[in-house]
Parts: C-alpha cells; sequence; structure tokens
C-alpha cells in the first residue's frame, strides 16, 4: 500500500467539494427557511441578510452551549428546539462537516479503501454514530460522489453518473427529531444532484449507543463518530469493554472517530487508542507505542487553517464574532486489520513553535514520550510530519536532545 502520509501533513488548507459549497449556499438555507420559519409567509422567499439577523440569536445562544464544561452545567438536548436545531443547520452543520472533509481529502487511501469495499459488496454502506441530522455521513457522501463524477463546472450541465454501488446510510442518534430533520434534507440533496443515477436507503436508530455498545454491528464501508465521547457523558470505562473488541474487526475504511480539541476528549480518544494497540491506523499516529499524551498536562490535538466555504456560513461567522480561519479537532481513524502493515520513516510534529530555553523548539510524538526539536529554518507546525530524528547527546547535560535533517519535502503554512 503506498504510505500517504510520509507526503501529507495535517497543517495544510484542506480541498473541499463544489458540491458542499452548494449544499452550504443553496440547500440548507432553503430547507431551514421553509422548516423554521416560525411566519408562514416567509417559508418560500430566499434567505436574505434579514434572515442571517433573525436566525443569529439562536445561533449566539447556541454557541455557548459548546464548550468542555457541558457535561458539569447539565445542559439539555439542544435539538429538542427548533431554534437550535436551526442554528446547527446554518453553522455548526458546516464547521462539523468542515472537520470531517478535512480528513477525507488528508487520507486518499482510506476513502478509496471504503469505495473499494463498496464496490466488492455492492452496496457504500455508512454508519454515522451521533449522527445529528447525518452531517458526517452527508460529507462522506459528498466527498465520494464529486471523487466519481468530479467537480461541477460553471456554464456546463453535468451528465448523468451511474453509481457502482446503492447507498445505504445508518444514523444513530439519541434525538429523533434531528434524525427527521436530516431525513428531510437528504431528499433535498439528491433533488439537487439529479446526475446521480443510483438507489440510496437510510436507517435512522433514535438511541443512545454507548448504552449498548455489545450490540452495534460495525460491518460497513465506513463508520464515522462525530463528537460522542465529548457529548455522552458517561465514564469512557463503562463502553470501553464492548466498543474495543469491535475496533478491531472492522472492515472498508475502518472507524473515524472525531472530537472537539478538548482536553477530556482528546485523552478518551488515546486511551481508547492505547486499548486497541498493535492495530493499523490510518491517522494521526506514526507509531504503534504507548501514546504519550494519553494523561497528563498535554493531549493530542490538531489546529488546520481553512478557507471555510459558504456565503452565509461567513456571515454567521461575523455575528459569532470572529472569522473562521482554522479547524480545530483531535480523531483517530482505526484501519482495517488485513491492510499491509506500513514502517514510517516520519514523526508527527505535536505542537507549534515553542519558545524554549533552549531557543524555539517543536514537540514530536513518539512512542510514550514527547521528543524536542530544534526549529529548523522553515517554521513547522501542529500536524507536519518530519523526517524520524536522530537521537544526540548535548555537551552540557545528559538530556536527550532531538536534531533534524534537512526534509525531503516543504512543510509550510499556505
Amino acid at each position: 500500500m503506498k504510505n500517504e502520509l510520509d507526503l501529507h501533513s495535517l497543517a495544510q488548507k484542506p480541498q473541499f467539494p463544489t458540491r458542499w459549497t452548494i449544499l452550504l449556499d443553496e440547500l440548507i438555507p432553503k430547507f431551514v427557511k421553509s422548516r423554521f420559519s416560525p411566519n408562514a409567509a416567509w417559508k418560500d422567499k430566499p434567505f436574505s441578510q434579514d434572515d442571517v439577523a433573525f436566525f443569529s440569536k439562536g445561533l449566539l445562544e447556541l454557541s455557548d452551549f459548546f464548550t468542555e464544561d457541558r457535561e458539569k452545567a447539565k445542559l439539555p438536548n439542544y435539538f429538542t428546539t427548533a431554534k437550535f436545531r436551526s442554528s446547527y443547520f446554518l453553522y455548526f452543520f458546516a464547521l462539523q462537516g468542515a472537520k470531517f472533509l478535512t480528513l477525507f481529502d488528508r487520507y486518499p487511501a482510506a476513502v478509496e479503501a471504503a469505495i473499494a469495499h463498496a464496490e466488492e459488496t455492492g452496496t457504500l454502506r455508512i454508519i454515522d454514530v451521533g449522527s445529528g441530522p447525518g452531517t458526517a455521513s452527508i460529507a462522506f457522501l459528498v466527498h465520494v460522489l464529486e471523487k466519481i463524477a468530479g467537480p461541477l463546472q460553471k456554464n456546463k450541465a453535468p451528465g448523468k453518473v451511474k453509481l457502482p454501488f446503492d447507498i445505504q446510510l445508518v444514523w444513530i442518534d439519541h434525538n429523533e427529531t434531528i434524525l427527521r430533520d436530516g431525513e428531510i434534507m437528504l431528499g433535498m440533496l439528491f433533488e439537487q444532484f439529479p446526475e446521480f443515477e443510483g438507489n440510496i436507503g437510510l436507517e435512522k436508530q433514535a438511541r443512545a449507543w454507548w448504552k449498548h455498545p455489545k450490540g452495534f454491528n460495525f460491518e460497513s464501508s465506513i463508520v464515522l463518530f462525530g463528537n460522542v465521547l465529548n457529548e455522552s457523558g458517561d465514564d469512557p470505562r463503562i463502553y470501553l469493554s464492548g466498543l474495543v473488541p469491535f475496533l478491531k474487526k472492522v472492515t472498508g475504511a475502518g472507524v473515524l472517530m472525531l472530537e472537539p480539541a478538548f482536553k477530556s476528549a482528546s485523552q478518551r480518544i488515546s486511551q481508547i487508542r492505547n486499548e486497541i494497540m498493535p492495530h493499523r491506523l490510518w491517522g494521526p499516529c506514526l507509531h504503534e507505542g504507548k501514546c504519550p499524551l494519553a494523561e497528563g498536562r498535554d493531549w493530542c490535538h490538531f489546529s488546520v487553517p481553512a478557507e471555510l466555504p459558504g456565503s452565509f456560513f461567513k456571515k454567521f461567522s461575523i455575528k459569532l464574532g470572529s472569522k473562521r480561519e482554522w479547524l480545530k479537532f483531535s480523531f483517530i481513524w482505526v484501519a482495517f486489520q488485513s491492510k499491509p502493515e506500513v514502517k514510517y520513516n516520519v514523526v508527527r510534529v505535536v505542537s507549534d513553535p515553542m519558545r524554549t530555553p533552549r531557543g524555539n523548539q517543536n514537540q514530536l510524538c513518539t512512542p510514550e514520550r514527547i521528543s524536542w526539536l530544534n526549529t529548523p529554518m522553515r517554521p513547522l507546525y501542529r500536524g507536519d510530519v518530519v523526517p524520524t530524528p536522530k537521537p544526540v547527546q548535548p555537551r552540557s547535560t545528559g538530556a536527550r536532545h532531538d536534531s533534524l535533517p534537512q526534509p525531503k519535502f516543504k512543510p509550510r503554512r499556505k
């Protein structure tokens, strides 16, 4: 299998599908206006700046909920309230979807593994755990459809594209209302892209997945977890015993678990990772040793520079007081065990440049410990990959210090 991680850095800007922009600028505003406008006379009118002002009220309130201390605050289920569901569609759907799309863009071999599984079985089966309205699975679907058909061209009608497989979505969320909303929007999505010919099915499961992990079926082209560890509120030990055995039996592209860049959620991911090792991972880890950030002061997370698409998304970002130029998250992507083992000659940078008594340095993720690296001429950023440094002994102390050979590629912030 080609070692694509040697050439790719999480610190580089991702590319987003053209159809994703259409989804954000045309379909979602139309869906929200028709579904959530309190005045029937507004429902069929185009989404306008007045709608941005109206729906921003709920968005500002909802944004306060998405903090690391949400469990302590015992916050209500935000999907039960129409103003919060509409706010999620208009802003957080785009934000969360962009995080998943960043990883789909960065790990093309994993996406190809999902497509290969679909072609072999005849069905692209996507399991979306903690799905909400299907955010992660719709992002993956748009990514795959564009991969098959290519980007949409301006002033050129798309030709018919026969999908080489059926599509089966499985959504699992404890809120039934948001599942229904997502089902309606999914129907609108395929109306928006009539060039695709094929069968699509949706199975909705309104339940809390972590209460019955042993009954979970991982047989699929890909399994997506979105913010479920952060939002479950349970001690991870309660479901680790049920979840870990299934993570070792995944198929297709495996299991992608994406969480906020919070310490608690990230370290839960690291603890799960340690339980399943040794095992193949698509990322972010480049070694099979114990994660050095599973406990303690620091944790494994990434900040990716990104120019997020969507004109209305940008307007809502302004209402929130800042332009979104970074995507921040933690993740693990568990691969199918039978894939060939890859021996990496690179390591992952897990910090931006830091000023230390030895000068500017970066932290590197190495088995069971964090190593320090003198920053080279070109700055390195969190998520970059660099050639494995050789340990050297400084003259003044016996402490380990690392030096970096000149990289063959140019990790840089665009």
